[in-house]
């Protein structure tokens, strides 16, 4: 049976409220999680609603079953992202050598473990828990290469999102000094001789 939690982040990044969320996450089997942008007053942040059941159920076979949402433990929509980009790169891994299937390569929270500390190196990923049956030793160079690339291009994003937005506001600050410049000019050429503004 499903439960629901709520959850607020302010926008300032408060890294208790993070720290209570992941632990959460971490902790209960997520269904799935709608997030909400809350920009009112001082309460600016993000809302996030997570439906999920109890890790620790009674039955063993649910315990069995039972499966985590690794992509919703993220924080960021970057994250995500690079989640989202691993896994393709890892079923494309699992085709290439002809694995019966992607979670062969490695498993889902490996690629969180991978995302979640941003200087990980090959060797790190090699000796990740959890890694037993799997052939995570064998690929983790090439899973370190792919991660790499993918924050560099990431980073190329932002920094030319970023450039971007420097560019309008640029663009927006010249506008603005323009038509003050000419307000003045045209307020000083309607004063009379007193200095006064004639109505």
């Amino acid at each position: 049976m499903s439960q629901y939690q709520s959850f607020f982040i302010s926008a300032g990044g408060n890294s208790a409220q993070c720290d209570e969320l992941n632990h959460f996450l971490r902790s209960h089997v997520v269904i799935r999680t709608v997030e909400n942008i809350i920009s009112s007053g001082n309460n600016c942040g993000i809302q996030i609603l997570v439906e999920y059941k109890d890790v620790g159920v009674s039955n063993q076979q649910d315990k069995k079953n039972a499966k985590i949402d690794w992509r919703a433990s993220l924080a960021t929509d970057e994250q995500r992202a690079i989640f989202d980009r691993l896994k393709e790169i890892r079923l494309e891994i699992s085709k290439a050598n002809k694995l019966t299937a992607a979670y062969v390569v490695c498993k889902d929270e490996h690629l969180v473990a991978i995302i979640t500390k941003p200087d990980i190196t090959a060797e790190e990923i090699s000796e990740l828990p959890n890694s037993k049956n799997i052939m995570l030793k064998k690929f983790a160079h090439q899973l370190y290469e792919e991660y790499q690339k993918i924050k560099k291009e990431m980073q190329d994003k932002n920094v030319t999102e970023n450039e971007g937005d420097f560019d309008r506001l640029n663009h927006r600050n010249f506008e603005l000094n323009h038509r003050e410049t000419a307000n003045n000019q045209l307020e000083n050429e309607n004063k009379d001789e007193a200095g006064n503004i004639p109505f």
